[in-house]
Parts: C-alpha cells; sequence; structure tokens
C-alpha cells in the first residue's frame, strides 16, 4: 500500500465495476486471481470506494450550492437533490451524473485560451486538467478477404473534479480521470455493425495509464502506443470489448499499426474550436494516416482473425472545458448574454471524406433549433429531409488545410433498433440520418465538389456513451453523381435519441420528473432575463471586447 488512505477494504467494488474492469483486462468475467496484485490492491482500496467517490463528489456539489454565480439560474435544488443521493456512488454513476449538472459546472478546470500555441507531438498528451478529452480514431481497411471493414476506437477521458479539488482531496491527475473505451468495427458485405459495451473504469483503480517517452495512453489493456521514442507516430492501436445485442453476442478486437503520412493540420482557429471566455474546445487532426508496411495490422470478430491489407485511418485529438457538459463563460456580462437566447438544442453531425484523390475533407453542422423538428424522431414515418449548413477544412495532398463551407441534405434515415446491453443501454427507436448528399464550392477541387455518402451498414451504426446518451458513428462510401465511388470515410450523429429515464436510471437516481429535469437546462425566469439585457446594455463595450478576442466562432 502507498499509505494510509489506500487501506483495503473488504467487500471491494460493487459488479457493475467489477465487470468493467473485467472488460478493461479484455476478461469476460471478473477474476481476481487474473489481476496483478499491485493492480488489485488499487481496485481494492478506500479511495476506489463507492463510499470515497460519493463523498467526493458531495464535496464537490456543496462547492457549487455555497459559490453560486451570477446571472445563471438557481442550482439549489439540484444540487441538494444530487447530495442526498450521494452516499455511495460507482465512477459510472459519477460520470453519468455530469451531464445532470448546472453551467457552472465548468467552474475551476483549466480555460480555455486564446492562443492556445499548440505544440505537436507534445500536445497528444492526455489533457488532464481540463474537463473532457479524446483520442479518437476512425479509418476504413480492406481485409486480405478483400472485404471492407471499418473500425472505430477512442479514448474518451472527463474529470471528476476540478484539479485544485482533486489535490485537496488527495488524488492525482490520473487519479481523478474516468476514461471509457469505444470500439466498433462494421462488416460492410455482412452488413452488420459490432460495437462494444462501453468500457469505464476510474483512475483510482491503477487501470489509467500515460507515459510520453515513448507515447502510450492506455486503460487496462486497451492502449494506444507510440512506437517512436521521440514521437507519437507511428502507433499501435489495441483494443477489446462484447457486443451483447447480437445474437450470439459477438468478441471484436483490434491490433492495428498506422503511419501518419501528412502530419497534423489545426481545427477551427489555430486549434480553437471554439474558444470565447474561457469555454471551447481546442482540437487538431491528421487527416491521411496509412497501414505500416513495417507491421501486420488485424482486426479479430469472434475468433476469426482478418489480416488487414490496406486502407486509410484519421486522428482527432480535442479536449475542452464547458463542453458535454455545457458550462458557463469567466464574466458576467457574457454569462448574461446567454441568458437572453433560447438555449440551443445540442448535438452536431461530423464528417470527414478521404478522397481516392489523396485529399480529404472534414466538416460539421451544428444542431440549432431551426432544425429541432428533424431531432428526437420515433414515429412510423422517417423525417424528410433536412438540409443545413456545414463548415470545416479541405486538406490538399501536401496536407495544408483551409476553410470550407458547404450544404448538407440528409436524404435517407434509419431507425437504431441496436444496442451493445439492452439492459443497460435502452433501444431508443430514434431516427437517425442515413444518406446524405453534399455540396461544396472553392476552394474544394471541381471533381468532389458534389458527393453523396452512404453508411456502409444501411441498418444503423449506433452505440452509447457510458452516461447513457446515444451517438451513431460508423464507415461511409463517398460516390459522385453517376455513381461511382470516389473516396471513404466516416459518418457521426450525436444528439438525436431522447432517453432520459435511462440516463437518470444509469446516474443511479430515481426516475423521477423532478430529477429528469436536471437533463434539461434550467428555464430562464423573467426578471432574470430583465437583469441580463441590463447587464448587456450597461457592460456593452466589455462584451464587444470579449467577442474580439473570441476564436473559432
Amino acid at each position: 500500500m502507498s499509505n494510509n488512505q489506500d487501506t483495503v477494504i473488504q467487500n471491494g467494488p460493487d459488479d457493475e465495476t467489477k465487470q468493467n474492469i473485467a472488460y478493461a483486462l479484455w476478461q469476460k468475467a471478473y477474476d481476481e486471481k487474473a489481476i496483478p496484485k499491485p493492480i488489485l490492491e488499487q481496485i481494492n482500496s478506500e479511495k476506489n470506494s463507492n463510499k470515497s467517490i460519493g463523498s467526493r463528489i458531495k464535496q464537490r456539489y456543496q462547492d457549487l450550492l455555497n459559490n453560486p454565480l451570477s446571472f445563471l439560474p438557481s442550482y439549489q435544488k439540484r444540487y441538494e437533490t444530487l447530495i442526498r443521493h450521494s452516499d455511495s456512488l460507482s465512477a459510472h454513476q459519477v460520470y453519468a451524473r455530469s451531464i445532470m449538472q448546472g453551467l457552472d459546472s465548468a467552474t475551476g478546470y483549466l480555460p480555455i485560451p486564446y492562443e492556445p500555441n499548440i505544440k505537436l507531438p507534445a500536445f497528444d498528451t492526455p489533457q488532464w486538467k481540463n474537463q473532457v478529452g479524446w483520442h479518437f480514431f476512425v479509418g476504413n481497411y480492406i481485409g486480405e478477404n478483400n472485404k471492407h471493414y471499418s473500425v472505430e476506437m477512442m479514448l474518451w477521458q472527463y474529470s471528476m473534479l476540478p484539479p485544485d479539488t482533486a489535490t485537496r482531496l488527495g488524488l492525482s491527475d490520473i487519479e481523478n480521470q474516468v476514461v471509457e473505451l469505444h470500439l466498433a468495427i462494421s462488416d460492410a458485405s455482412a452488413g452488420v455493425h459490432y460495437r462494444a459495451i462501453p468500457t469505464i473504469v476510474a483512475g483510482t483503480t491503477g487501470l489509467i495509464n500515460f507515459t510520453s517517452n515513448p507515447f502510450c495512453f492506455s486503460m487496462g489493456k486497451n492502449s494506444i502506443t507510440s512506437l517512436s521514442e521521440t514521437e507519437t507516430f507511428p502507433v499501435r492501436l489495441q483494443a477489446w470489448g462484447i457486443d451483447e445485442g447480437i445474437s450470439p453476442e459477438a468478441e471484436i478486437e483490434i491490433n492495428i499499426f498506422l503511419d501518419n503520412t501528412k502530419g497534423y493540420f489545426m481545427e477551427g482557429d489555430d486549434g480553437c474550436s471554439p474558444s470565447v471566455d474561457g469555454i471551447g474546445t481546442l482540437y487538431y487532426s491528421a487527416s491521411n494516416l496509412q497501414l505500416s508496411q513495417m507491421h501486420e495490422s488485424s482486426i479479430t470478430i469472434n475468433g476469426e482473425q482478418i489480416k488487414l491489407q490496406k486502407g486509410k485511418a484519421w486522428y482527432d485529438h480535442q479536449w475542452g472545458t464547458g463542453f458535454m457538459p455545457s458550462g458557463s463563460p469567466q464574466h458576467e456580462v457574457m454569462r448574461a448574454v446567454h441568458n437572453l437566447s433560447a438555449p440551443a438544442p445540442g448535438g452536431w453531425d461530423w464528417f470527414m471524406v478521404q478522397f481516392q484523390s489523396n485529399v480529404e475533407l472534414t466538416f460539421a453542422s451544428i444542431h440549432s433549433n431551426e432544425f429541432k423538428s428533424f431531432y428526437g424522431q420515433t414515429g412510423p414515418i422517417p423525417p424528410g429531409n433536412m438540409k443545413v449548413t456545414v463548415s470545416g477544412k479541405y486538406i490538399d495532398e501536401k496536407g495544408s488545410a483551409v476553410n470550407i463551407t458547404g450544404t448538407m441534405t440528409v436524404t435517407e434515415w434509419v431507425k437504431s433498433r441496436i444496442s451493445p446491453n439492452k439492459a443497460v443501454y435502452w433501444v431508443t427507436d430514434t431516427w437517425y440520418p442515413n444518406k446524405y448528399e453534399m455540396v461544396f464550392g472553392s476552394p474544394v477541387p471541381e471533381a468532389i465538389q458534389k458527393f453523396t455518402l452512404t453508411p456502409i451498414v444501411p441498418d444503423g451504426q449506433t452505440g452509447f456513451f457510458a452516461t447513457g446518451l446515444q451517438y451513431s458513428e460508423g464507415g461511409a462510401i463517398a460516390t459522385d453523381a453517376s455513381g461511382n465511388e470516389i473516396g471513404r470515410g466516416f459518418a457521426e450523429a450525436t444528439a438525436y435519441a431522447r432517453n432520459p429515464k435511462n440516463c437518470v436510471k444509469i446516474a443511479g437516481l430515481p426516475e423521477t420528473e423532478e430529477i429528469i429535469k436536471f437533463l434539461s437546462p434550467e428555464p430562464i425566469s423573467i426578471l432574470l432575463w430583465l437583469k441580463s439585457l441590463l447587464c448587456l446594455i450597461f457592460n456593452y463595450s466589455d462584451f464587444k471586447k470579449i467577442m474580439a478576442q473570441a476564436k473559432g466562432l
């Protein structure tokens, strides 16, 4: 044991936590005998107990309760209720509650700067002091069987407490994290989307690790590992998981080696995507990762190993504060301005396309109230065509990236009737986009200004975050007006499904109407709206200065 705080508790973690630990270690069932003793001691330590986890998050809620921010609605009832239900919590439950906090949830986390000065590969490291971050790899590959597979692997991290609070309560930066693994393989020829149950563990288990020389970010046996002492690439991706939604259940595994052929480019405005008064994200990508010719890559589905012959992948590293969950800006006038308009519905549609001409596009559309009639639809008839504006980057053959705008029209929809674990993540029966028409102008080359993007699995490629929020992510084919393939990519859609009762259950809370309301923005009273308007009027010059500094909007 490292200190007295790590005294081993008698009963160990709860069953659901044990199952997540087992999955992180590539075990179908929890087996203490197969866990190294130093790790087992941390798993069974007091610091990792549900009682201690609950006590720490209680203090966080109490801090927010005791220090309300001006020009925000009152969250008193919300935090008092959460405190009453926090005597014993798993890390999964704490993470699930993150989306129930108020806009003050960003308080204490490292703010997003206007001049991030991102240096690579140094910034590939996880950013532990921000609220949330992720390392994301998606790609399309051809197996030695000449079949098309798409693969998603993501390590998503969330800091349970602001860094200063975590330090005060005896946690290191890594112990303060929860990390969840997202893993999926789509088999185009079989028309099957294999999606592993989200695996989520806390840093207090000892299963989250990071080294910089060489780069290695791991959660249990799942890892992103550099093959170089000084550079992130070439990199090896290793991950494993179980999809219980397939009958019979399916085990999937990846062992993929990737070279970065074009380097990195900054998303948004010099990496700010966006940065507004401390809130937003920093974001960069590598658009053209090729299968390494020096190593053998493979995927495995139900014990059948498939060697990968060729293919391309995409890498995103993004992190932020005040993003999932939404957070409030630092200055009063900015919080006041936020109160003067209806809250956005949340969510986005994101795409990357790697063309045969060795250029790439990435673009996205943030959901808005103008199109809210297309979100959360579960009726028997699919929504009609949805045409929205998109913006992003065009990356040329040499890796230079320039801004682009265009339109994306959803022309077909598919109902999500799948879940990797229906007992935990409930089937939503929600309509998701399933075919897209894209239109761009200059500087996109004329040959790829118009194309259709079609997911490779027609019955849907949805999955879940461990919070209970559903999203869609999977490979897609780009075709020209004549139906000829011109590229391959990925299509992502978030926040279409509405499943508040499921989120509340995962969070370990009673499924009451009062608590379900915590998943929606607190209403702005007429009095607060009027006060906010006056604040903007009297502080308009400050507002203009802040907005003049903002980047990536």
